[in-house]
């Protein structure tokens, strides 16, 4: 898995590529640790390049859910696959983030 981060004022953007494994959620740990959080109001998860999502990966998500949310910021997943999108539904991550399809 790759990312891209795109850091725009108070929104950053992970744009990403491949599946979202146990390496890929530690990488994606790993460049959100990296972020300034204190200026970051919006995490935006581009997830049109996203074939896959594993358990490591969802628990990602809610961890920068509780963080983001704690310092009253939030979190958007855009552009998911169907499949992805309808895994993410099933397992109630609409509840807490916003998430559209491609």
């Amino acid at each position: 898995m790759k990312i891209t981060v795109i850091k725009k004022k108070e929104r950053v953007c992970f744009d990403f590529s491949g599946g979202i494994d146990e390496l890929g959620a530690e990488l994606l740990n790993k460049q959100f640790r990296e972020l300034e959080k204190t200026a970051l109001r919006e995490l935006i998860l581009n997830f049109k390049k996203v074939d896959y999502i594993g358990s490591s990966g969802i628990g990602q998500l809610i961890l920068f859910y509780q963080l983001m949310a704690a310092s009253g910021g939030r979190i958007r997943i855009e552009n998911a696959s169907k499949d992805v999108y309808d895994m993410l539904l099933d397992l109630d991550i609409d509840k807490l983030i916003s998430i559209s399809r491609a």
